[in-house]
């Protein structure tokens, strides 16, 4: 597979809404690096997207591991070929959500910690590729990652029926969720940045799946920021995807730098 000197780097390209932003990258002509742990499957869901192999082999490299392997994800971040390095990350990896037998804390995932993890991951990657090719530091890259309502400390952004969910049975998941976003924060602002800026999507209760044409477009949905929130009920994981991709892909998102933006039906 090829790549270009201009790539968005995807983690997580297999979840719902950051499968659904990846379509509409690939359709818009843009070059990408995935890591997949089964690239198979990444590649399956595209074809049944309608994502032709052609478009896959010429503006696709994937990258075979996981997020617990610095040199796969460098080599997502980084073209072994010209040592070209990503112009955007795009990030939305999240674990699959498990119940177990408590009253206070019934929703956990498989891996607890995979946001916080990926994000770390992500931010080390970054420090060794500026010191071992210093040039590419003049360029770094900016990132947007996939968190979710409820985990603001700023405003509530979680309508009345579902704040319960949120707060008791949802917990932990969004502990995780917090945590990231304050790994993203702290590691896009001063002299020892890593990112040229950062977006925390935070979409309402997800529904649906990747495909395309099942959301009701991206110019339906309501968008709101950290001090005044779009508060909603659910949002469809395809209509997610098709925002990020109009507003943080296709645009580089620079309105949105050090934004935390809810998003909601």
């Amino acid at each position: 597979m090829t790549t270009s000197s201009r790539f968005i780097a995807f983690f997580g390209a297999t979840g719902g809404c950051t499968n659904a932003a990846l379509v509409h990258t690939l359709n818009a002509g843009i070059h990408v690096r995935a890591l997949a742990r089964t690239p198979s499957k990444l590649t399956d869901m595209l074809l049944a997207q309608g994502i032709s192999q052609a478009t896959i082999d010429s503006q696709l490299t994937i990258i075979k591991g996981d997020i617990a392997s610095m040199p796969a994800i460098k080599s997502v971040l980084l073209s072994d070929k010209d040592h070209t390095l990503t112009t955007q990350i795009m990030s939305g990896v999240g674990g699959t959500p498990q119940l177990r037998w408590s009253i206070k804390r019934p929703v956990t995932i498989d891996n607890p910690e995979i946001c916080a993890t990926t994000t770390k991951n992500i931010v080390q990657a970054l420090h060794e590729i500026y010191a071992e090719h210093p040039s590419t530091a003049t360029h770094k890259p900016s990132i947007v990652i996939i968190s979710t309502t409820g985990v603001s400390d700023v405003r509530e952004d979680v309508p009345f029926g579902f704040q319960t969910m949120y707060h008791v049975a949802l917990a932990d998941p969004h502990k995780d969720k917090k945590v990231m976003e304050k790994i993203v924060t702290e590691n896009a602002i001063g002299l020892d940045a890593v990112f040229r800026g950062a977006i925390a999507v935070r979409p309402s209760l997800l529904t649906g799946d990747q495909n395309i044409k099942g959301g009701k477009g991206w110019k339906s949905l309501r968008v709101g920021q950290e001090d005044k929130p779009a508060i909603g009920y659910t949002i469809h994981k395809a209509d997610v995807g098709e925002w990020i991709f109009e507003e943080t892909i296709k645009t580089d998102g620079q309105r949105w730098f050090g934004q935390k933006v809810t998003l909601t039906n």
